[in-house]
């Protein structure tokens, strides 16, 4: 039998109760005894990782940032030698055109031409520019004659020899120093020359030689050649362009003097090597096609390199291009390595922080606390941050719902900011802003982002321009409606540096005009606008007379302070819609839009405003109470012609303007030497016809008028013009100019005082005789037109009823009723009005019957055929019939025959004039046979 336990003895085994508590705590302990062990080395591979991705990432974005500067360098090189290129190629077209636009070259006009272009200063590189004439062999001995003729007493063609074509040169400038070596070349007779030569005068076009050695210096290099044709050459085909060859202009050039007159716009630390590659055999490192290098002996490590080709003139050069060392020091930036050693260090230390979190619970409840704090102060510092940007920060539903708003630019809303929440975009800004904010929040809606729009409000009185960016919200649960966040910003500066921009790209600095790019612009849609609109515009370049000696004796105060009143001067000559320019130093363009239809009047018409700039700029100037003068040449041309570009344009005036100032300065000048011959001749015609009436060269005649029985009952009062020179002027060559430039307004008031006081001395010796005037249009349109009739009549005692006031039927068609009421105003004093030359204008019964009218004069160009041609027969008939039912006396002019005579009279005609009863006389003598 077992022994009953002792009384006090406790159990020898453990219950479950009591064995559960121990094994949790077992198992606690050796879950969590892999943790120091094993997420330390994890943590430290994964942020070393990162590190090493972030160490990679620098390195790359490096190299590419190198690379593209590298690329951008190089494309800048090329594009500004290309530009070069395209500089000497400007200078050779405008000599081309400069010989074209003369008869005959001599040196001194050559040499005022190429030193006015000032090729050292704004063309460095270009040896010179030069003139090469061909023609056959067998007129050498008479071509070396005509040149030493003109001043080279040792002018030779060389080499010597007999050829059956000859191509020297005959002009070079600047003519000095090594330049003299090649005058006289026979350039034919050099065989890369020649193929340049030939490919231009076959293709018409600018040809670059290979290279070659040049004359002056015996140097290595290029040249550049444009062909000259003659006026009557047919330049559309091949056989024409050779047969037309007059010769070429070219241009010497070395390309290191090209590359070293570019140093300030190349990369000084790119190396250039360029070669000709036209021929396609040769290697880019083949050095009898190379044609500049500054590559050194080592290239720096960098495997950077960039070639490019350049088109220039019929021949294809290779551009290689490779970085210095100093390039590639300018992109080492070692800071990255840093960065990575930092990240290392992070990781070892996160590594170690991991194993420390690891192996204590106190020290991780007690981290807990801390990152707790950490954590909040994070918030603070994240809402401290959006306390602090200066935009305008929403929340908004799709429906442009404000939900919330946060900014610490208030004062950019113009209602307090409570005042937006629950409110639509649609109430708290202008509709057309609302619209557009609408759209950016469809489309950050379609998108996720949007980004962009801009609108404007005013804002406290000024106006305000902001940026909206929206970005979608993902929703925080689930059956939300989209929501939205909105970044307004305010770039009301941005917009306004923008302006200046704008300003400073299109205008000049100092004197606010439109610089060059505006005008080439401005004269393109001008062109266009007269091309489509069958008008003429003009181009006036003006180029100030002796500015430099100002500039360079007063300072540029001085000068900058001349230049912008000259501007201003400009300015107040402009009509509405033209426009004026500066291109630079003291040189203006004014574009002038749509002056006439044709070009003879648009010739006239130009003259006229350029003659108003000239004497504008003719005036003296005060600056700082000192008086200064200068004068400005002025050149013109004429546009749209046939093929002109903008350029050609620029071209053209800029030529004409040089001309004028060949002729002595202060002068006009137009690109169309027979346009200005014409010109010249009407403004000529015009001052002569200002002195006229002072110094009695204008008289009045008179052709008497008859009844049917032959008795005269009047006279028409005609201008005479005996000019001390030109004889006996007609009046249909000085009436309309006299139109034109209000001469006539003068000479008319002259007219009808000669009418006024011989109907005196008519009436003195009992004579009752009507006289009639021509008057113009611009003369009756005058507002003291009548007042000054009713002093003439009224001064001289004239019968009003004797005077008859001719007017064209012309002066009906403008303004009908204010022409009826100032006739019926001058017919209250009695005066009469006539019609002059009816049938051959604006020939209506409707003002007949308006009109207060006394008669009708048929014209001659009616009444010369009568009565054999069955038209104007009628014609005539029909308006004596006319006249008889409106009660107006006709006066029939030209008649010359009797059977025109009889004709009239038969068919009930009053008044007859024409060289029948006589020719026109002078005033006196006709008045002294009537009294």
């Amino acid at each position: 039998m077992t022994p009953p336990p002792h009384e006090g003895d406790e159990p020898s085994t453990i219950g479950p109760a009591q064995a559960a508590p121990r094994v949790e705590s077992l198992t606690g302990a050796a879950s969590h005894r892999w943790l120091p062990v094993v997420l330390p080395p994890l943590m430290a591979l994964l942020t070393l990782g990162l590190t090493y991705l972030y160490w990679q990432g620098e390195e790359q974005g490096g190299r590419a940032k190198r690379e593209q500067n590298f690329e951008v360098a190089a494309d800048q090189i090329a594009s500004n030698l290309k530009d070069r290129m395209t500089t000497y190629e400007v200078v050779l077209r405008g000599v081309k055109g400069y010989f074209e636009g003369s008869e005959r070259i001599d040196r001194s006009e050559f040499q005022a031409y190429i030193s006015a272009l000032q090729l050292e200063a704004t063309r460095p590189g270009l040896q010179g520019v030069s003139l090469i004439l061909q023609f056959p062999g067998t007129a050498l001995a008479s071509h070396v004659q005509d040149m030493r003729q003109r001043g080279f007493e040792h002018y030779t063609v060389w080499p010597e020899g007999g050829r059956a074509v000859m191509a020297p040169i005959t002009h070079i400038e600047p003519l000095a120093g090594d330049n003299l070596k090649a005058l006289g070349l026979d350039v034919l007779t050099i065989p890369a020359a020649k193929e340049a030569l030939d490919r231009a005068r076959d293709t018409g076009a600018l040809a670059l030689s290979g290279p070659l050695t040049l004359m002056q210096d015996s140097s290595p290099g290029l040249v550049m050649y444009l062909p000259l044709y003659r006026p009557d050459a047919r330049t559309d085909s091949v056989e024409g362009r050779r047969a037309g060859l007059a010769g070429w202009v070219s241009a010497p050039f070395r390309v290191a003097d090209v590359v070293q007159g570019m140093a300030g716009e190349f990369d000084a630390d790119i190396a250039l090597q360029i070669t000709d590659s036209t021929a396609g055999s040769a290697t880019p490192d083949d050095t009898a096609t190379r044609l500049f290098s500054n590559v050194g002996a080592e290239p720096a490590p960098s495997g950077l390199r960039a070639q490019s080709e350049l088109d220039l003139g019929g021949r294809r050069w290779t551009l290689q291009l490779s970085p210095h060392a100093a390039f590639l020091l300018r992109f080492q930036n070692g800071g990255h390595h840093a960065v990575a050693l930092v990240g290392v260090a992070l990781s070892l230390l996160l590594a170690w922080f991991t194993w420390f979190l690891a192996t204590g619970r106190e020290r991780a409840v007690a981290l807990a606390h801390g990152m707790t704090a950490e954590l909040r102060a994070t918030r603070d510092d994240l809402e401290s941050t959006l306390n602090a940007i200066p935009d305008l920060l929403f929340e908004l539903g799709l429906d442009g719902r404000i939900h919330h708003y946060r900014s610490a630019r208030s004062d950019l809303l113009a209602l307090p900011p409570e005042m937006f929440l629950g409110r639509l975009m649609s109430e708290v800004v202008p509709p057309e802003a609302a619209a557009g904010c609408h759209a950016a929040l469809e489309a950050a809606h379609h998108t996720g982002y949007s980004a962009g729009h801009q609108y404007r409000l005013e804002v406290g009185g000024a106006t305000h321009w902001f940026e909206l960016s929206i970005a979608r919200k993902d929703a925080t649960t689930p059956g939300d409606g989209a929501r939205f966040i909105a970044l307004s910003r305010d770039i009301t500066e941005r917009k306004q540096a923008e302006a200046r921009s704008h300003q400073l790209a299109y205008f000049d600095g100092l004197t606010g005009l439109p610089n060059r790019r505006m005008l080439l612009d401005r004269m393109e849609h001008a062109l266009h606008s007269a091309l489509k609109a069958a008008q003429v515009g003009a181009v006036l370049y003006i180029d100030l007379d002796n500015f430099k000696q100002i500039n360079d004796a007063r300072g540029h105060t001085v000068g900058d302070a001349l230049l912008m009143q000259v501007a201003q001067r400009l300015t107040q000559q402009l009509r509405p819609g033209d426009t004026v320019a500066r291109l630079g130093g003291d040189e203006f363009v004014v574009l002038v839009h749509n002056v006439a239809s044709d070009m003879d009047s648009a010739g006239r018409a130009a003259l006229l405003v350029a003659e108003a700039i000239r004497a504008a700029l003719e005036a003296p100037y005060t600056i700082a109470t000192h008086l200064y003068s200068t004068t400005g040449s002025i050149g013109i041309t004429l546009f749209p012609k046939r093929g002109d570009g903008v350029e050609d344009l620029l071209r053209e005036a800029d030529t004409a303007m040089y001309r004028a100032k060949d002729l002595g300065r202060n002068r006009i000048r137009f690109y169309e030497a027979a346009m200005q011959a014409d010109v010249q001749e009407r403004l000529a015609l015009e001052q002569d016809l200002k002195k006229a009436q002072a110094e009695g060269q204008l008289a009045a005649f008179v052709q008497s008028q008859v009844d049917a029985s032959g008795t005269v009952v009047g006279g028409e009062l005609l201008m005479r013009w005996d000019h001390p020179v030109r004889g006996n002027v007609p009046p249909s060559r000085f009436i309309p100019i006299a139109e034109a430039s209000g001469l006539i307004l003068r000479m008319g008031d002259w007219m009808i005082q000669q009418a006024c006081e011989t109907l005196a001395r008519l009436q003195a010796a009992g004579r009752e005789l009507s006289l009639s005037v021509n008057v113009s249009q611009r003369q009756f349109r005058q507002d003291d037109f009548v007042e000054r009739v009713r002093h003439v009549l009224a001064h001289t005692g004239a019968h009003p009823g004797n005077l008859i006031l001719e007017v064209t039927e012309s002066l009906l068609i403008e303004d009908l009723d204010d022409t009826i009421a100032r006739m019926t105003e001058i017919v209250g004093l009695g005066v009469r009005f006539s019609i002059d030359d009816f049938g051959t204008g604006y020939s209506s019964l409707a003002y007949l019957k308006r009109l207060p009218l006394f008669e009708l004069k048929i014209d001659k160009s009616f009444v010369q055929d009568t009565p054999d041609d069955p038209s104007d027969t009628a014609i005539v008939q029909s308006i004596l019939s006319v006249a008889s039912h409106l009660n107006l006396r006709v006066v029939a002019e030209g008649v010359e025959t009797r059977a025109q005579a009889s004709f009239l009279v038969e068919n009930q005609c009053e008044c007859l004039q024409g060289y029948l009863f006589g020719r026109p006389e002078p005033l006196a003598v006709w008045l002294a046979r009537q009294v």
